[in-house]
């Protein structure tokens, strides 16, 4: 039996065939998707504007040892969230400046994120605006486990790491 066997496992062996096509590009562990926010795709959430995104590639594996990263594209760059903006208004008639800030945060779930966009005054008057976009990048475990070479802040570093198509 155990010659059979050595005969046969040698008999399985024969020369290399011819290297296959070339792969898609990108990751099969590593998507991203970019989505354009509407100021109708928001909602009030008690302390801060709400937009939910939904995205199958998100499980609880990925968000439990994995990684989902959310970008938001300003004067066309992207940055990553959380995101803090700062600004100021000038009150001609006190002679006052008031300082502001608007806080950005992301909180991933199955199948999707929330991004939360909060006044530092918590005041609901300020919805943001049409066309704000933000990518979506997910990585499995097995990939980000291993890649603690990439500036995960960086989308153009995670772009050229994974291969991304914008």
């Amino acid at each position: 039996m155990t010659l059979f066997a050595m005969l046969f496992a040698v008999s399985c062996r024969g020369p290399m065939g011819p290297e296959g096509p070339a792969g898609p590009t990108g990751n099969a562990n590593v998507c991203s998707s970019t989505v354009t926010a509407n100021s109708n795709d928001w909602y009030w959430d008690e302390t801060s504007w709400r937009l939910d995104i939904g995205y199958e590639a998100i499980s609880a594996d990925i968000t439990d040892h994995g990684a989902v990263l959310v970008y938001m594209e300003e004067n066309n760059t992207w940055r990553q969230i959380p995101l803090t903006f700062y600004y100021s208004i000038y009150d001609e008639e006190e002679n006052v400046e008031y300082f502001y800030s608007s806080s950005l945060e992301v909180s991933s779930y199955d199948n999707g994120v929330s991004i939360f966009w909060t006044e530092d005054d918590f005041y609901d008057g300020f919805r943001p605006a049409d066309g704000i976009r933000f990518k979506v990048v997910v990585i499995a475990a097995s990939v980000y486990e291993h890649r603690s070479d990439v500036d995960y802040s960086n989308y153009e570093a995670v772009k050229t790491a994974f291969r991304l198509a914008d």
